[in-house]
């Protein structure tokens, strides 16, 4: 007698309720019949363009006209304060770039021509002191940015020597404190064109003029050599001016 065994021979059912439910967009593609290719419109053609080009009638965008432009200078050259870039002068107010401060090199900058304020931008002059420097003793006023508070310099209140005068009412700026800053923007080259042609329009002008200011040259050992000894004198500057171009025009 055949004993019946307690194991079933058919497979277990796996528990499909365990899996995670996935629905994914299958995409169901349409078969294109022959009756509907062979009822197109009247306007199609075999030569149409594909589908991802725009239909008919669609306006296409047109690439933006790009104009020459290049860089130009379109303000003048300023004097700002290295820890918060607030102006404090105009470069051409620099008479001198070999001057020395408490940290190494610095710029004496004279203040704006009357009737504006002997004073320059942004600044804080503190209380006068004697104080001895390489050219003698001064009466100097120390300065600060008024928005950082950073201290950029001094003052030149007065002079002990007749030969240190010409410093007094100007500035002294550190530059290790203080940067220039060249303005640069993009023009057309037709507005810089118009610019280039009323400056040379000025230029001639002053030429023609003969009765302007003469303004100090940094650049120019001698001038410098006047200043420093007190002694600088527009007329004479400018006859100087005047012998060295005709000397250059022979």
């Amino acid at each position: 007698m055949v004993r019946e065994s307690g194991i079933s021979a058919t497979k277990p059912i796996f528990p499909l309720y365990l899996l995670p439910s996935l629905k994914l967009p299958f995409a169901r593609r349409h078969s294109v019949s022959s009756s509907s290719s062979s009822s197109a419109s009247p306007a199609s053609s075999p030569d149409t363009t594909p589908e991802s080009s725009p239909p008919r009638g669609s306006s296409i965008p047109k690439p933006p006209i790009t104009t020459n432009k290049r860089l130009a200078r379109t303000a003048p050259d300023t004097i700002r304060c290295s820890t918060c870039s607030a102006d404090l002068a105009l470069a051409s107010q620099i008479i001198s770039k070999g001057f020395t401060g408490r940290y190494g090199r610095a710029f004496l900058v004279a203040p704006p021509a009357p009737p504006a304020p002997q004073t320059l931008l942004n600044i804080r002059v503190l209380r006068n002191e004697n104080r001895q420097l390489v050219t003698g003793w001064h009466v100097v006023a120390d300065i600060t940015c008024s928005s950082c508070g950073t201290k950029i310099g001094w003052k030149y209140v007065d002079a002990k020597e007749q030969s240190q005068h010409y410093k007094i009412g100007k500035f002294i700026l550190e530059t290790e404190r203080v940067v220039t800053f060249r303005n640069w923007e993009d023009i057309p080259e037709s507005e810089s064109d118009n610019e280039s042609d009323d400056e040379a329009g000025d230029t001639v002008e002053k030429e023609d003029g003969g009765d302007d200011e003469v303004v100090f040259d940094s650049d120019d050992d001698d001038e410098c050599e006047d200043i420093f000894a007190g002694v600088w004198d527009p007329e004479t500057v400018a006859k100087r001016r005047s012998n060295m171009i005709s000397r250059r025009g022979r």
